[in-house]
């Protein structure tokens, strides 16, 4: 039986996750970065079992994992327009925003735009892990195909995580509120801990939650730059509803006006 081939254009942590997962599978996997050194990383962590040119990955590949951040994938998509087309039956990329994707992919074969909802404030194939996804969301925006859709769910199944189909700027404004958000709130707030006038010894004073957001704040900040300014117009909104918010409740704290918190809390168990 022929093993079934598969091509990481990025080998970062995702997509080293996903080479890693693919291999346990039987998958013969190659890989390609523009970062010659991650790559050599991801060939001694078995995330890929060699570093290939983009053209060989293109014509041996059956399904592509576009694993880059946001601006290599869509550089990556234009150049396989025409002559450069990969031969793969499946095509999918792992950019945390939608919207500029499936305006960028219109016409490619076989392409499906897609986001795993797992990750890590560590990058690189140092980070990778075989069961990153494993029982993990991962959002794909249905096609026209309903058997490339198909072929896109039983992959995403197999690396473990759970398909779940989902309109590309339904996705894009959800984002920005469960992910984006998160993460400016986290650098923020980290960033305040540091120039803090006891920020020398302020360590011991930080519970679980405040080493949460230090944690998350130390992500990658190249790869937030495009999506800050891909999704800007979501995040801006749910920035400034979140900032009415947190004034609202200065101004009850201020007021001594307990009750609104008792209302808070209550509202906040209805979340996820």
């Amino acid at each position: 039986m022929t093993r079934k081939t598969a091509g990481i254009v990025g080998t970062g942590m995702i997509g080293s996750s996903v080479g890693l997962r693919l291999s346990e599978l039987g998958w013969s996997v190659t890989g390609h970065d523009v970062d010659a050194a991650a790559c050599t990383r991801a060939v001694e962590r078995g995330a890929i079992g060699a570093a290939v040119t983009l053209e060989d990955l293109y014509r041996d590949s059956d399904v592509i994992v576009l694993a880059s951040h946001l601006r290599g994938t869509l550089f990556e998509l234009a150049r396989m327009r025409g002559a450069n087309a990969p031969r793969a039956s499946l095509v999918l990329d792992v950019a945390s925003v939608k919207g500029p994707v499936v305006r960028s992919a219109q016409g490619l074969p076989n392409f499906v735009a897609s986001h795993p909802m797992a990750g890590s404030e560590r990058s690189g194939p140092g980070a990778a892990a075989a069961d990153l996804f494993a029982e993990k969301t991962w959002l794909y925006v249905p096609t026209s195909d309903a058997q490339l859709d198909e072929r896109a769910e039983r992959f995403i199944s197999g690396l473990g995580a759970q398909p779940v189909a989902v309109d590309a700027d339904r996705h894009d404004a959800i984002v920005a509120l469960t992910s984006h958000v998160p993460q400016i709130l986290a650098t923020v707030f980290s960033a305040r801990l540091a120039g803090h006038e006891h920020a020398d010894d302020i360590v011991p004073y930080c519970g679980p939650t405040a080493r949460e957001l230090v944690r998350l704040s130390r992500s990658n900040p190249a790869m937030w730059h495009d999506i800050l300014q891909a999704n800007r117009a979501n995040i801006v909104r749910e920035l400034r509803a979140l900032t009415a918010d947190l004034t609202l409740a200065a101004d009850a704290l201020d007021a001594r006006d307990v009750y609104y918190f008792d209302e808070a809390f209550e509202r906040a168990r209805e979340a996820v």
